[in-house]
């Protein structure tokens, strides 16, 4: 009984450490993989909601015209992950926008735990709630590249594959430490449940069945098309620094301001985001904002603002009593020398 509580308690651990994003897909699954895929010579989309450190997804897409985008709600491994793909954002695909039926290759290797598998907890598990959630932004005749423990490939899990996926290809890891497979097929536009393909696709995770290795192919299988780089969505409610400078500067209030504030002409001044009132343009010269050359042609001078405090003494008396009383005010006064030398005063 204490061997078998020791052994679940290593299992736990094995099991946390790979919840936790620890174990990564290896080098040569994934060169596997590629081996299956024709990409296109033009840009073409990829996103992996799960990317780690991104590693996986730099060796699928390398030496191609891939356009990457990746999530990664661990701190540590997201800033491997933005120093590899261009398109990285912070946090889980559940506090991100997103734009549906968009990427044209989706690698997906979800966290996956047994807390979530009795009776009692009702609670979807992991890989499935993944699967589901993430199908919908697999844009139509995209591909989709699923890995997952084979004990796993259960039929519910199956059934959701078949539905919305044609031409599936199950395949067993190089690495036997997990026991993953990997299923891959392409999406449909419309869902159609095809029982006779979820049977042979469960016949091939029973135990004792034999399951081929992921080959190195010479001549790929799927062949990935081209476009949807640019999504519409692609947003994180979680952003570092560097993200939010980037969005920032990309936002059109950010260029319309700019537009605003930025003189046409290297010799105009700055004007202000909001038209003058008269008023502004008093205190603006009163304090000294407009000093100097204005104007233009006929119309050139020089302006001084000057600001005087004065105190004004009221006097205010009655049968019983006399009531003073001291109200500091503001002078406001220019000076103006025209091109012809006049100097002119003007006074409030």
């Amino acid at each position: 009984m204490a061997a078998d509580n020791m052994k679940g308690m290593f299992d736990r651990v094995l099991r946390n450490k790979v919840r936790m994003g620890n174990f990564e897909t290896t080098d040569q699954d994934m060169l596997c993989v590629r081996s299956l895929l024709q990409f296109p010579h033009s840009p073409f989309s990829v996103a992996d909601f799960c990317a780690g450190s991104g590693r996986a997804l730099e060796i699928l897409t390398e030496e191609s015209s891939a356009v990457s985008f990746g999530i990664e709600p661990n701190e540590e491994k997201y800033m491997e992950l933005r120093s590899r793909i261009p398109h990285a954002l912070f946090g889980g695909y559940e506090e991100c926008r997103i734009s549906r039926d968009n990427f044209r290759l989706m690698y997906l290797n979800p966290p996956y735990d047994t807390d979530s598998e009795t009776i009692d907890a009702k609670v979807e598990r992991k890989e499935k709630r993944f699967l589901r959630h993430l199908l919908m932004y697999v844009a139509v005749d995209g591909v989709l590249v699923y890995n997952i423990p084979r004990g796993r490939m259960t039929a519910d899990i199956v059934k959701m594959l078949v539905a919305n996926l044609d031409d599936i290809r199950v395949y067993q890891s190089h690495d036997d430490t997990y026991h993953q497979v990997y299923a891959i097929g392409r999406k449909r536009k419309e869902k159609f449940l095809n029982r006779n393909e979820v049977d042979r696709v469960l016949a091939l995770m029973e135990e004792g069945s034999e399951l081929e290795r992921l080959p190195l192919l010479d001549e790929p299988i799927y062949k990935v098309f081209p476009g949807n780089t640019a999504p519409k969505l692609f947003r994180s409610s979680r952003m570092d620094v560097d993200h939010v400078r980037e969005v920032v500067l990309s936002s059109a209030l950010t260029k319309r301001g700019m537009e605003w504030s930025t003189p046409k002409k290297p010799a105009l001044k700055l004007q202000p985001l909001l038209p003058d009132k008269e008023m502004h343009r008093v205190l603006r010269m009163a304090s000294g904002r407009l000093n100097g050359k204005v104007g233009r042609g006929e119309q050139l001078h020089v302006l001084k603002g000057i600001v005087k405090k004065e105190t004004v003494t009221d006097t205010q008396e009655s049968a019983h009593e006399t009531v003073i009383t001291d109200t500091e005010v503001y002078r406001i006064s220019f000076k103006i020398v025209d091109r012809h030398g006049n100097i002119r005063r003007i006074e409030n």
